[in-house]
C-alpha cells in the first residue's frame, strides 16, 4: 500500500500532466490543428516527435555532434539574399548540377549580421539524427544560400579539410536541402547538394562538420 507522501506526489505529478496535455491542445488548435494530430504521436513516426520533446525537456546534449567553435565569434555578414549557391562559381571550382536540376537555384530573403556556430560529427548519423539533435525546429537551423556562401568565404579556416564535408542546412520551395562543401585536392572547394531526408548515415570517423545559427 502507498504512503500518504506517495500518493500525493502521484496526484501532484497527475496534475502537471493534465495541465500540460490542456496546453497542448489549445497550442495546436491555436496552430489549426485538431486533437487528431495530437493523436498521430502515438504513431511511429509521431514518436519521432515525441522523443524530440523529451529531449528538449530533459535538456540531453546532443548526442551526435559536438561544438567546436564556443570559443570563437564567427558572424556572417548581412546580405541581401540574391546570390545562389548554383551561381557561386567565384567560390567554387565545382558545383553540382542538381541545384539547378532540382529547381533550388532559389534567391533567399535579405538577412542581417548572425552568428554561427559550428559542431563536428561524433556519432554515426543522418542529416535528420544530427541536425535534429540540435533543435526539434529544422527552419531554426537554416541558412540562406547567400550566407552559406558568405561563410564559406569569410571563415574558410573552418571547414573541414582532407576532402571531408562541411554540411550547411537551407530550404528551397518548402523543402529541405543540405549543402556539403569540401576541399578537393587541389585544395579548390567543390559544393554538392543532397537531400534532408537522405537516408545515408555519415560516419564520424571523419570528423564532418555542421554549420548552423547560434542558438539562444
Amino acid at each position: 500500500m502507498k504512503s500518504k507522501k506517495e500518493v500525493e506526489a502521484i496526484v501532484s505529478a497527475m496534475g502537471v500532466f493534465q495541465a500540460f496535455i490542456s496546453e497542448l491542445v489549445e497550442l495546436v488548435k491555436k496552430f489549426g490543428g485538431s486533437v487528431e494530430n495530437i493523436y498521430r504521436l502515438v504513431t511511429p513516426e509521431g514518436r519521432k516527435t515525441l522523443e524530440k520533446i523529451a529531449r528538449i525537456i530533459a535538456d540531453e546534449p546532443n548526442q551526435f555532434l559536438q561544438l567546436i567553435s564556443s570559443n570563437e565569434s564567427l558572424i556572417l555578414d548581412a546580405v541581401d539574399g540574391t546570390e545562389t549557391l548554383a551561381k557561386a562559381k567565384d567560390i567554387f571550382a565545382y558545383i553540382d548540377s542538381n541545384f539547378r536540376g532540382w529547381g533550388i537555384d532559389e534567391k533567399g530573403p535579405a538577412t542581417k549580421e548572425m552568428a554561427v556556430d559550428v559542431h563536428e560529427l561524433v556519432k554515426d548519423a543522418t542529416f535528420s539524427q544530427m541536425f535534429g539533435g540540435l533543435n526539434a525546429d529544422t527552419n531554426r537551423l537554416c541558412l540562406t544560400q547567400h550566407q552559406i556562401k558568405n561563410f564559406v568565404k569569410k571563415h574558410r579556416g573552418w571547414l573541414r579539410t582532407e576532402g571531408y564535408a562541411t554540411f550547411f542546412l537551407f530550404k528551397s520551395k518548402d523543402n529541405f536541402f543540405v549543402a556539403y562543401v569540401y576541399f578537393h585536392s587541389d585544395d579548390s572547394l567543390f559544393v554538392r547538394v543532397y537531400r534532408f531526408e537522405h537516408s545515408r548515415v555519415w560516419d564520424a570517423e571523419y570528423r564532418p562538420r555542421v554549420v548552423v545559427p547560434r542558438l539562444a
